[in-house]
């Protein structure tokens, strides 16, 4: 008999949310039950006794709080606290709050270990963990743009078993880059975009794996706009076959720099305050809408007003010299400017 009770409890266990509703079924019988012997020994002694008042008393009674503004009597009254209220109602009353502390314990524990779905909406997707320095100043620029600094971020991973800083708003989900099921636990279908960081610098491996998380992220949600990192520019035609909005390399731009600088110092000082968010004006880009546009008059006019237009992205080709070249729709036109500012804006400025 002791055998089977082990078992049966060992069930309730494994099986939470039945055990759960047999505990609540439970400390349901015993409040009532109490309620009803309660009424019926004690309202025939005393008659201002009433249904609520032998509620009242069951509840404070299985609570422990007992405030003693009501007390059993009678025998079958007595009888009834001791079988509803000292053998079921405590016991099932500490089962059901220490069930129900352990549920919101492990939940919270799950959600730190990215185990459960994020509750999330509208949100970036940092995939890979390359390093925590790394994917702090990702976030610190994210964090450091006007348009997406409130935007809850969601980092996707299998390098760490948790985050190791705590940041507003930043959610870690555990998975494979290449399942799909981590990304419906990362809700992709209600991201913004979604960023694939190399996850090991060090491994010529690394971007044939950002290029299968790509095909996976765009298999799932194709209308989502994905920056990819690749660490080795013969490594492209990786990403040729994936519908990757921009590959970024890296270390080539890294190591262009690093030559740059040497020739022409102060050009390195100049790209970081340009590509970060967090100091001075910084480079952006906006999609072209008319055709037909002068771009080295509107350059000119925008220069007075803070706004220095550095090229215009057509296809793969991107235009330095402005002279001759008129706008197209598609085009993207690149500018330095203390904010974001789309191409209806700049052609206002403009005047043109």
């Amino acid at each position: 008999m002791l055998l089977r009770l082990i078992r049966l409890a060992r069930r309730v266990r494994a099986r939470r949310e039945v055990g759960l509703t047999l505990v609540a079924l439970m400390l349901t019988i015993a409040i009532a039950g109490n309620a009803v012997c309660f009424y019926s020994f004690e309202h025939a002694v005393n008659p201002a006794i009433t249904w609520g008042d032998a509620c009242w008393h069951s509840v404070v009674s299985v609570t422990t709080i007992g405030y003693g503004d009501y007390s059993a009597t009678t025998v079958g009254g007595r009888l009834g606290t001791i079988v509803f209220i000292i053998l079921f109602g405590l016991t099932s009353f500490s089962l059901f709050f220490g069930m129900m502390l352990d549920w919101a314990s492990t939940a919270v524990s799950n959600a730190q270990k990215g185990l459960r779905r994020a509750m999330v909406h509208d949100h970036i997707l940092i995939v890979h963990f390359p390093s925590e320095q790394r994917v702090r100043q990702v976030i610190e620029e994210i964090r450091s743009d006007l348009e997406y600094g409130s935007c809850e971020i969601v980092v996707i991973s299998t390098a760490i078993e948790s985050l190791p800083f705590e940041v507003k708003d930043v959610v870690f989900v555990r998975g494979s880059s290449h399942d799909i099921n981590t990304y419906q636990r990362a809700r992709i279908e209600a991201c913004r975009m979604a960023m694939v960081l190399s996850p090991d610098y060090g491994d010529r491996n690394s971007d044939a794996i950002v290029a299968a998380a790509v095909s996976v992220i765009d298999r799932v949600k194709p209308d989502v706009h994905i920056v990819a990192e690749c660490a080795d520019e013969k490594h492209l035609p990786l990403f040729e076959a994936c519908n990757c909005d921009s590959v970024i390399l890296g270390m080539s731009i890294a190591g262009n720099l690093l030559v740059q600088e040497v020739h022409d110092p102060g050009i390195a000082q100049l790209v970081e305050v340009l590509t970060s968010n967090r100091r001075g004006t910084t480079l952006f880009s906006t999609a072209v809408t008319e055709s037909g546009v002068a771009y080295i008059d509107m350059a000119k006019s925008l220069h007075d007003h803070a706004i220095n237009v550095l090229a215009v992205n057509r296809g793969t080709q991107s235009n330095t010299v402005l002279e001759g070249l008129r706008s197209q729709i598609g085009d993207r036109i690149i500018y330095v400017s203390a904010g974001r500012v789309n191409w209806d804006s700049l052609r206002a400025r403009a005047g043109c």
